[in-house]
C-alpha cells in the first residue's frame, strides 16, 4: 500500500508540473488596450506636401483571441486574432482651412490576425513566461470621413491600404485550476498604411506608422 501511495503521489505530481507539452492546444481569451505609436507624413495634395500637417490614432480598448499549438515541449506557433478594433483618425495642421487640431477625420475598423512563433521559457511550471516573433496582416474595413471632413474639406472617395508587418510579443501565463490559466501579455505590431481620399483641393493622400503596444490581460486553457 506504501509503494501503490508513493507511486500514486509521484504520478500527481508529474501531472502538475507538467503545464504545456508538445500536443497541447492553448486558448487565450483577453481584454486589450491598442497604443498606437503613431506617427505620419504630411497630408499631400495632388502629391505635394503641405508643411505643418499630418494625422494622430487615437488608442482603444478591444477583446483578442488566440489559438496555439505546441510543436514541441517549448515551441508554439499562436494564431491571434483581435476581434475587430475601430479607431478614430484625427488631424493636425489644417487650422487654416477650419478643421482644428485633433479634429476626428476618420473612423476605420481594423483587423490585425498575426501569426508568431511562440517559445515557452518554462513549461512545466505554474509561472510560464514565453515570448514570441511573427508577421501580421491588417486589413481597414468600414473606412468612413467623418462630418467634419466632408463638411469642411469636401473630402469623399477614402480608401485605406491593408498592411504587412511583423510582430513580436511577451507574455506570462500563471497555472490555475483544471487547465486554466490566468495571461497577461504585451504585443508589438508592425502596421504602416496609406490613406487616400478627394477634397475640393485635390487628391490627398498621407502615409501613417500605426505600430501599436497592445496590453492585454485575461485567461487561458490548455487542452
Amino acid at each position: 500500500m506504501k509503494k501503490v501511495l508513493t507511486t500514486t503521489a509521484l504520478a500527481l505530481m508529474s501531472l502538475n508540473a507538467m503545464a504545456v507539452e508538445k500536443g497541447d492546444r492553448l486558448l487565450h481569451l483577453r481584454l486589450i488596450n491598442i497604443a498606437p505609436n503613431d506617427d505620419s507624413s504630411l497630408i499631400r495634395v495632388d502629391g505635394a506636401g503641405v508643411a505643418g500637417t499630418g494625422v494622430n490614432v487615437d488608442d482603444n480598448m478591444s477583446l483578442d483571441i488566440s489559438l496555439g499549438y505546441m510543436l514541441t515541449d517549448r515551441w508554439a506557433v499562436e494564431l491571434l486574432a483581435d476581434l475587430s478594433s475601430k479607431h478614430s483618425v484625427s488631424s493636425k495642421g489644417l487650422a487654416g482651412l477650419g478643421v482644428p487640431d485633433g479634429t476626428d477625420v476618420v473612423d476605420t475598423n481594423v483587423l490585425p490576425p498575426t501569426l508568431f512563433l511562440q517559445y515557452q521559457f518554462n513549461p512545466k511550471g505554474k509561472v510560464r513566461p514565453y515570448a514570441g516573433v511573427g508577421v501580421n496582416y491588417t486589413l481597414f474595413f468600414n473606412d468612413d470621413l467623418t462630418g467634419a471632413a466632408q463638411s469642411v474639406l469636401g473630402a469623399s472617395n477614402l480608401d485605406i491600404d491593408s498592411s504587412f508587418g511583423l510582430g513580436a510579443q511577451f507574455g506570462i501565463d500563471w497555472e490555475m485550476k483544471n487547465n486554466w490559466s490566468f495571461n497577461v501579455d504585451v504585443k508589438y505590431i508592425q502596421i504602416d498604411t496609406e490613406a487616400t481620399f478627394d477634397t475640393a483641393l485635390g487628391r490627398a493622400s498621407v502615409d501613417v506608422d500605426i505600430d501599436p503596444l497592445v496590453f492585454g490581460i485575461g485567461f487561458g486553457k490548455t487542452f
